[in-house]
């Protein structure tokens, strides 16, 4: 047994799901541009494999991805496939650096959440009583129906940046 959660080192929480009435278009959401938080990014993990650009990219596909997922878990709450969890998983680091960068400047955060996604994100950190137990074989599983569900959505492309693969 291992702690499926220490895998993941952020779990995607989404409030007012009565607000979530429709994904955004992703094209829409990689419109949206902060030049301080590309800025910020930059000064401050000069040493990431992705540029500010490149990270800020992957942190909006990763907002419309869990969107997507809590939007067909919605419409289809007995479909086995959608059973994973939806979250920055420790290979994904450098997009949960700007998440954090995006953090800092909260009015802007705040009002992208509102404007961009209908909704707001917390950035919650898995915390010792959220650890569950689980066996290796179900973290497979598991990571196996997120991978298939980013790679269905996101593309070949996307799974290799998030995950190096």
């Amino acid at each position: 047994m291992f702690n499926a959660l220490e895998n993941v080192i952020h779990v995607l929480v989404v409030l007012n799901y009565k607000d979530l009435k429709m994904v955004p278009v992703l094209t829409h959401l990689l419109t949206y541009h902060n030049k301080n938080v590309l800025e910020r990014y930059a000064m401050d993990y000069p040493n990431n494999h992705l540029s500010a650009e490149e990270a800020f990219q992957e942190l909006m596909k990763f907002f419309w991805l869990s969107l997507k997922h809590k939007a067909e878990k919605l419409c289809a709450p007995t479909n086995a496939e959608l059973d994973f969890i939806c979250g920055i998983h420790n290979e994904m680091e450098e997009i949960d650096d700007m998440w954090h960068t995006f953090l800092l400047f909260t009015k802007e955060y705040v009002a992208f959440c509102k404007e961009y996604l209908g909704v707001f994100f917390h950035h919650s950190p898995t915390t010792n009583e959220q650890k569950i137990e689980v066996t290796h074989q179900d973290f497979a599983i598991d990571f196996s129906k997120f991978l298939s569900f980013v790679y269905d959505h996101l593309g070949e492309e996307t799974v290799q940046k998030w995950f190096g693969a």
